[in-house]
C-alpha cells in the first residue's frame, strides 16, 4: 500500500512538472498511470514542439491499459499533427515557424494553406487536410476536380475510381465528374469519365447532357478503331462522331470509314444521342454521289476522279449489307461503265516466271501495277510477284502458290496470276 501511494505521489509530481515546464513532455514517460499520462498529453500538446508531440502520442497509444475512447482521441490528435507535419514539409518558403502557427492559419486563412498544398500537387494531403477543417463546397469541388484530373493525366484509372468512391456526397461526385469531362485532355480520360457518369448518374443527367456523354462515349470508341498515330488528328471530334465520320470520308479513309460505321451501328442499337443510323446512311449516300461526279470524257479522268471511283467501289464492298446504300448503287449505271473501262481484259502472265534479275526494278513504278491506284510509300511497301515479276501492293498480293524455280514451297504472287492459274 505504501508503495502504491508512493507511485501515486510520484505521478502527481511528474504531472505538475509536465503542466508547468516548457519541456514538460519529457516528464510524461516516467508516469506509471497510463490514463493520467494520456490525459495530460492531450491537455498539454499545444505547448510542445511537433516531434515531441508525435513521440509522446505514439508512446501513449502503445499502452494497452487505456480505454478505447481515450485511445481514439490520442490517434485522432496524432493524425492531425501528421497532417501539419506534411504541410510544413511541402512549403517552399517557410510561412509558419511551427505547427501551432500553422494550426492558427488553418482557421484564419484556409485558402492560403490550401494553395500551398495544391501548388505542391499533393492532392492526397489536401484531401486529408479537408477532413480536419470544413472547406466551402465550391472549394471542395475544385480540390477534388484537380486531384481527379491529375490522376487521369497520370493514367491511374484505379486511383481515380477510388477517389470518386471516397466522396460521400453524390452531388459533389457528379459535379467533379462532369467538370472533369469538360476539361478532359486525352482519349482514355474521356472514355473513363463518360463510362462512370453513364453507369452511376444516368438518372441525374439532363436529356441533352445524356446525349452529349453518349456521343462522347461513342466517339471515343470510334477513335479507338483508328490507327494509333492518326487518332490525334481526330481527337477534337471525339464528342461529335458523325462529324468525325464525315471528316474520314473527306480524307478518303475508306477502310477506316467501314470499321467506324460498323462500330457506330453496333453502339446505336436502342440508343438516342441526337443522330441515328439513318443519318449515317444519308451521309454515306451524300459522299457516294460526290464520288461519281466525273468529267464528261473517260480520257479526261484525273487521278483524283479515279480515286473517287475507287472510294465508291470500296464503300460499296464494305457496306454491302446496307440495303438503302446498295439501292443507291443500283441506280448508278455510270459506275458499271467506268468499271468496264477501267478494268480491261484479263491479264495473261508470261509463259515462264522471270528470274529475279528480270523483275520490274523498284524505282521504275510508284503505283501498284495491278490495281493502278495504290501509291507506294514508306508504309505501303512494294512487293514483287514471283510469277510475273511486277510491282504490286499488299492488297493485290494476298495469295500464295507453287511457282516454278522458286525455293519456297508456296511463293507470294499477285492476285491476277493466282486467279489465272486457279480458274475453275
Amino acid at each position: 500500500q505504501d508503495m502504491e501511494e508512493l507511485v501515486n505521489v510520484k505521478d502527481a509530481v511528474l504531472s505538475c512538472a509536465t503542466a508547468e515546464d516548457k519541456d514538460g513532455w519529457q516528464y510524461l514517460f516516467p508516469v506509471k498511470n497510463a490514463t493520467l499520462r494520456s490525459r495530460l498529453a492531450l491537455r498539454c500538446l499545444d505547448k510542445w514542439p511537433l516531434d515531441a508531440c508525435l513521440e509522446i502520442l505514439a508512446y501513449c497509444i502503445s499502452d494497452w491499459g487505456i480505454a478505447d475512447e481515450l485511445k481514439a482521441s490520442l490517434q485522432s490528435r496524432k493524425k492531425e499533427l501528421q497532417v501539419y507535419q506534411k504541410i510544413l514539409n511541402v512549403q517552399n518558403e517557410p510561412l509558419w515557424n511551427d505547427w501551432q502557427e500553422l494550426k492558427k492559419a488553418c482557421t484564419d486563412d484556409r485558402q492560403a494553406v490550401m494553395n500551398i498544398i495544391l501548388k505542391a500537387k499533393d492532392y492526397e494531403l489536401c484531401e486529408e487536410w479537408a477532413h480536419l477543417y470544413p472547406v466551402p463546397r465550391e472549394d471542395l469541388i475544385s480540390l477534388h476536380r484537380e486531384h481527379l484530373l491529375h490522376l487521369l493525366e497520370m493514367g491511374d484509372m484505379e486511383k481515380a475510381l477510388q477517389l470518386l468512391q471516397r466522396i460521400e456526397d453524390p452531388g459533389i461526385c457528379l459535379a467533379i465528374s462532369e467538370q472533369s469531362l469538360d476539361q478532359h485532355e486525352n482519349l482514355a480520360a474521356s472514355h473513363f469519365l463518360a463510362d462512370y457518369l453513364t453507369a452511376h448518374f444516368y438518372a441525374n443527367l439532363t436529356a441533352a447532357r445524356r446525349n452529349e456523354i453518349q456521343a462522347l462515349y461513342m466517339g471515343s470508341k470510334v477513335l479507338l478503331t483508328l490507327p494509333e498515330l492518326s487518332r490525334v488528328n481526330y481527337f477534337h471530334l471525339s464528342s461529335r462522331p458523325l462529324l468525325m465520320l464525315e471528316q474520314l470520308l473527306m480524307n478518303m479513309k475508306v477502310d477506316w470509314v467501314a470499321v467506324a460505321v460498323q462500330t457506330l451501328h453496333q453502339l446505336l442499337a436502342g440508343q438516342e444521342i441526337g443522330f441515328t443510323v439513318e443519318d449515317i446512311d444519308n451521309l454515306l449516300s451524300k459522299y457516294a454521289e460526290k464520288a461519281l461526279n466525273f468529267p464528261f470524257a473517260l480520257k479526261e479522268i484525273r487521278l483524283l476522279d479515279l480515286y473517287s471511283w475507287v472510294l465508291w467501289v470500296q464503300l460499296k464492298e464494305n457496306l454491302r449489307g446496307n440495303k438503302k446504300f446498295m439501292a443507291l448503287f443500283e441506280f448508278c449505271p455510270r459506275d458499271r461503265i467506268l468499271q468496264q473501262n477501267l478494268c480491261p481484259q484479263e491479264f495473261v502472265p508470261p509463259e515462264k516466271p522471270p528470274p529475279k534479275q528480270q523483275w520490274i526494278p523498284d524505282d521504275t513504278e510508284m503505283i501498284c501495277m495491278v490495281c493502278k491506284t495504290e501509291r507506294f510509300t514508306m508504309f505501303n511497301r512494294r512487293h514483287h510477284c514471283r510469277r510475273c515479276g511486277r510491282l504490286v501492293c499488299s492488297s493485290c498480293s494476298t495469295k500464295k502458290m507453287t511457282v516454278e524455280a522458286c525455293r519456297e514451297n508456296l511463293s507470294r504472287v499477285c492476285d491476277q496470276c493466282y486467279s489465272y492459274y486457279n480458274r475453275e
